[in-house]
């Protein structure tokens, strides 16, 4: 049986601190983190203080817990825009701080016109609205060149880069510092879902070369709405997407078990643990 690497995101673990984040980690018996710099360390990364957040990740490091992203959350096409320079900023920060910890992977989703909530708008899949991100991601490429990290661009349905095809457009014109950071459940809706798997191995036929991260999360359909639910509960058949990646020659690929916390959280990692692939 292939040893999954498998991770979850900083700020859904219990505790904040580097020691509670190496502890729950451990309980969770997961390898590594998606850590969002700004959410675990609010007050740390609003006064910039390098020192203090190089030491709380080199502390997670040292204790044997990878750092597998740097998660910059950002809206590359928010219409205030020195908010966008301020996030766009926020990216640079993560870039630096990565190649101060020896983390190559950055990322981002690709936002929404509705600004602050990150939501459908019937102008996301425009034209305008790709140049837009475009226009956003191409600012980071310096740094990236100069830092040799990779920018990992995820997909979601209701933003602005929502399938294998605009996501492809996006980052041929980027380069090769721009990969992929994959969740399935992210491209899926009510009109879609029952074709998830044709969908995953478009994808993976698509972009399996530059995927370097997977988020697994799951979900049942409430009329349109979709409902978290653990890993094995939803309609989403992991041990066929193991299946489908092993086949692919990307299980060594890391995952992010997302959304979920505490015994949710936990369950769902034991059960990724235990699948046959």
């Amino acid at each position: 049986m292939r040893k999954l690497n498998i991770g979850a995101r900083g700020h859904d673990l219990s505790g904040q601190t580097p020691a509670e984040m190496v502890a729950f980690s451990r309980e969770l018996g997961i390898d590594g983190l998606q850590l969002a710099i700004h959410k675990s360390w609010e007050e740390a990364y609003k006064a910039r203080d390098i020192e203090t957040i190089v030491g709380n990740i080199k502390q997670i490091q040292e204790a044997g817990i990878s750092v597998f992203l740097l998660a910059s959350y950002f809206n590359p096409v928010h219409s205030n825009t020195s908010f966008l320079a301020s996030e766009i900023e926020r990216a640079r920060f993560n870039i630096d701080m990565g190649l101060r910890c020896g983390i190559g992977l950055i990322g981002s989703e690709t936002g929404s016109l509705n600004d602050d909530a990150w939501t459908w708008h019937p102008d996301n899949h425009s034209e305008p609205a790709f140049q837009h991100v475009l226009a956003s991601f191409q600012q980071l490429q310096p740094n990236l060149e100069r830092a040799q990290c990779r920018f990992l661009v995820e997909p979601v349905y209701d933003h602005v880069i929502y399938d294998a095809d605009s996501l492809m457009r996006l980052n041929t014109q980027l380069g090769e510092h721009f990969c992929v950071t994959f969740d399935i459940a992210n491209l899926l809706n009510a009109d879609n879902a029952a074709s998830w798997e044709s969908i995953f191995e478009d994808f993976l036929n698509q972009h399996g070369p530059r995927i370097r991260l997977f988020h697994f999360k799951n979900f049942v359909l409430e009329g349109e709405q979709k409902i978290p639910v653990r890993l094995n509960e939803g309609l989403i058949d992991y041990e066929k997407v193991l299946t489908m990646l092993a086949n692919h020659g990307l299980t060594q690929v890391p995952i992010i078990v997302e959304e979920l916390q505490g015994e949710a959280l936990s369950d769902s990692v034991a059960y990724l643990r235990q699948l046959q692939f």
